[in-house]
C-alpha cells in the first residue's frame, strides 16, 4: 500500500529477418472466456469488428509527426496511425515486417528493403520507396533535429532502386544496427517535402497527420482528447472501431472515470490497484518492467557536474524502503538504469548502495561542509542545493521527491522539487533548461545498443538525440560504439558489464525505481494483453463481444 501524506513520507525518510507469428494466443483469464465467436472477421485478434476504447491519459501529445515528436502520449498515437518499417513480434525481441514486406542483407553493410505492396497513405496515395528514402534523410538532418537521429545514424546512404525497393548502405554492422533502422517510421513525402527542414516543427501536418497504419486520424483537441478510427482498408484490420485518448491529469479523476465507465483503460498506482480489486467493471493487468524511473542531472550545470555530488546524492537514498512504501510488495528499487529482466544487465554489478554516512564523508572530502549549522553543506559560499523537476500530473514522483528530500538532508543536501505542467516539463527537458529532472526510459529488448547510444552517447546530446543530460564520457562512447557491432555474444556480454558499471558509477542517470506497470481495463474487453510496457503494441488485438457493447461502442459501428 502506498504511503501518502507529508507526515508519513517524512517518517519513512527518517527510517533478425521477419520473425514468427505475431498474433497472441487466446486464453481464459480470471474466469473470463477469451475465445472469439465463430466466424472469419479478418481481424488481428480474431474478434468481431466494433467497439470504442477510451484511454485515460495523464498528459497530451506534443505533436503527431513521427519525425519530431517527443512526448510519450505522442509516441503511442503515432505508432497506431503509422507503420514502422517493422514491428516487434510476439516475443518482443525480434522483428516482423510492417511497412516492409521483407528485408534482406546483401552483405554486412548493405540492406535491401522491399515495400509491402497494397499499403496506402490514408489520403489514398500508395506508399513507396521514396517515402523511406526521404524519411531517412530528414531523420538524419540536424536542422530537423529529430530525437530519433540515432536510429539512422548508421545509414551512410539510402536510395530507391525502384518504386518498391530501397538500398541502404550502413557504416557499421550488427543485428542491433539493423533493428534500429527497422524502428524508422516513414512519413508521406508527397505531403511534407515542401516543408523546409527548419520549419518542420511548425508544419500543419504535425496536428493533422496522414498515416498509413491500422488507425486513421480523426481529430485532436489539444489538451482534451485525440480520436482515431480503424483503417477498414487494412487486411487484417484491428478489431476496435475507435480509440479515444482523453487527457485527465488528475489521477483520482482518471480512476473515478474508469470505475464509472466513462473511460476504459488507465495506468494505475499501487494503492489504486487495491481499490480496483473490488470493482467488477474493471480487470487488472501488469506489463513487463523495463521502464526505470531515474533522476537525470544536467552536466552543464553546477554542482551536479561533480561526480562526487551525484554519487553522494544516490547513496543517501534508501531506495528499497522508498519503493516498498510507494508500491507495497510490488515495489522494485533500481540499482541500475538497465532493467534486471534484460540479458544485458549484470547481476554482479557494484551499485552505489544506501549508506548515508559514506555519502556524508564523500561530500566532506569534496569540500562540502556545513559551516553555519543549518544542516546544509556549503562550498565556496554556495549551499548544496539541488533542484529536480517533474510533471505536475505525476503523483508518484511528487511523493517520492518529498521522501527523497528528507533522506538526502541527512547527508547535508537540500533538495528542491519543481513541478511543471507536463508540456512545459517536457519542453524544459528537451531544451536542457533543467538542473535535475525525474523522468525515465522504456528499453527496447531488440535495440538495447542503439537505445543506449540514444540516451548516453555524447553524439546524442540534443539536437542529435535524447541525451538530455549532456552526458559525455569518451570511454562509454567507445564501449557503446563497439557493443553495437560486436557479433560475439561473450565479448558483447563483457562490454555490457563495463557499460552498466560506468553508467552506475558516473551517476548522471540516478536510478530510483522500476515502474510497476499496472493497468486497469474495462471488463468488457477481450484479448487484452500487455506483453511490453506500451499498450499500443497489443491494443490492435483487443475486441468487444457483441453482447457487452455499450452505446459508445456502437457509435463506431454507425460510422462504417
Amino acid at each position: 500500500m502506498r504511503i501518502t501524506g507529508m507526515a508519513a513520507l517524512a517518517a519513512l525518510a527518517l527510517a533478425g529477418c521477419g520473425g514468427g507469428g505475431d498474433q497472441p494466443g487466446q486464453q481464459r483469464q480470471g474466469g473470463v472466456d477469451e475465445t472469439p465467436p465463430a466466424g472469419n472477421f479478418n481481424t488481428l485478434g480474431g474478434g468481431p469488428p466494433g467497439g470504442t476504447l477510451v484511454v485515460l491519459s495523464e498528459g497530451d501529445a506534443d505533436n503527431l509527426n513521427p519525425l519530431i515528436f517527443d512526448a510519450n502520449p505522442a509516441y503511442q498515437l503515432v505508432h497506431l496511425m503509422f507503420r514502422a518499417l517493422a514491428r516487434r513480434d510476439s516475443t518482443l525481441s525480434n522483428y516482423t515486417p510492417d511497412f516492409l514486406e521483407r528485408w534482406e542483407q546483401k552483405d554486412p553493410t548493405t540492406l535491401i528493403l522491399h515495400v509491402r505492396p497494397g499499403i496506402k497513405w490514408h489520403d489514398g496515395v500508395p506508399t513507396s520507396a521514396d517515402d523511406i528514402v526521404w524519411t531517412i534523410q530528414m531523420q538524419k538532418d540536424s536542422i530537423v533535429a529529430s530525437t530519433r537521429q540515432g536510429d539512422v545514424e548508421a545509414v551512410a546512404s539510402a536510395r530507391a532502386l525502384d518504386s518498391m525497393t530501397v538500398e541502404v548502405k550502413l557504416n557499421r554492422t550488427g543485428t542491433a544496427t539493423v533493428n534500429s533502422l527497422l524502428e524508422v517510421v516513414p512519413v508521406p513525402r508527397h505531403l511534407l517535402d515542401s516543408i523546409p527542414p527548419d520549419k518542420m516543427r511548425f508544419a500543419a501536418f504535425n496536428s493533422r497527420p496522414v498515416g498509413n497504419g491500422l488507425y486513421r486520424f480523426v481529430r485532436w483537441n489539444k489538451g482534451q482528447e485525440a480520436v482515431l478510427e480503424a483503417n477498414r482498408d487494412a487486411s487484417p484490420r484491428a478489431s476496435l472501431d475507435r480509440i479515444i485518448v482523453r487527457v485527465v491529469p488528475d489521477p483520482s479523476g482518471r480512476l473515478t472515470a474508469l470505475i464509472n465507465g466513462e473511460g476504459d483503460m488507465d495506468k494505475i498506482t499501487a494503492d489504486q490497484r487495491d481499490r480496483l480489486q473490488s470493482a467488477p467493471s474493471v480487470r487488472l493487468f501488469s506489463a513487463a518492467r523495463v521502464r526505470p524511473g531515474w533522476i537525470v542531472w544536467n552536466q552543464d550545470k553546477a554542482p551536479v557536474n561533480d561526480v562526487k555530488v551525484r554519487q553522494a546524492f544516490l547513496m543517501a537514498i534508501d531506495r528499497a524502503t522508498l519503493t516498498r512504501s510507494m508500491f507495497g510488495e510490488a515495489g522494485e528499487p533500481a540499482s541500475s538504469p538497465i532493467p534486471t529482466k534484460l540479458r544485458e544487465h549484470n547481476a554482479g554489478l557494484q551499485p552505489l548502495a544506501f549508506n548515508v554516512q559514506q555519502a556524508a564523508a564523500l561530500l566532506q572530502g569534496d569540500g562540502w561542509v556545513d559551516t553555519n549549522g543549518d544542516g546544509i553543506r556549503e562550498k565556496n559560499g554556495q549551499p548544496l542545493r539541488l533542484e529536480v523537476e517533474y510533471s505536475s500530473a505525476d503523483p508518484v514522483r511528487a511523493d517520492m521527491l518529498v521522501a527523497i528530500q528528507a533522506m538526502v538532508k541527512a547527508a547535508g543536501i537540500q533538495l528542491v522539487p519543481r513541478a511543471y505542467e507536463r508540456t512545459t516539463w517536457v519542453d524544459r527537458l528537451r531544451t536542457r533548461q533543467f538542473q535535475g529532472s525525474f523522468w525515465g526510459w522504456g528499453w527496447g529488448p531488440g535495440v538495447m545498443g542503439p537505445n543506449a547510444r540514444m540516451v548516453w552517447h555524447s553524439a546524442a546530446v540534443p539536437p542529435g538525440g535524447a541525451n538530455f543530460a549532456g552526458y559525455r564520457n569518451p570511454k562509454l562512447d567507445a564501449l557503446i560504439d563497439s557493443v553495437i557491432v560486436e557479433p560475439d555474444t561473450g565479448r558483447a556480454r563483457g562490454m555490457w558489464k563495463q557499460i552498466e558499471q560506468t553508467v552506475v558509477s558516473d551517476a548522471v542517470y540516478a536510478p530510483i525505481f522500476f515502474d510497476p506497470e499496472f493497468y486497469g481495463v474495462s471488463s468488457r474487453f477481450r484479448g487484452v494483453k500487455f506483453r511490453g510496457p506500451e499498450w499500443w503494441e497489443d491494443v490492435i488485438y483487443w475486441w468487444v463481444p457483441d453482447n457487452l457493447r455499450t452505446p459508445r461502442d456502437r457509435q463506431g459501428a454507425q460510422a462504417r
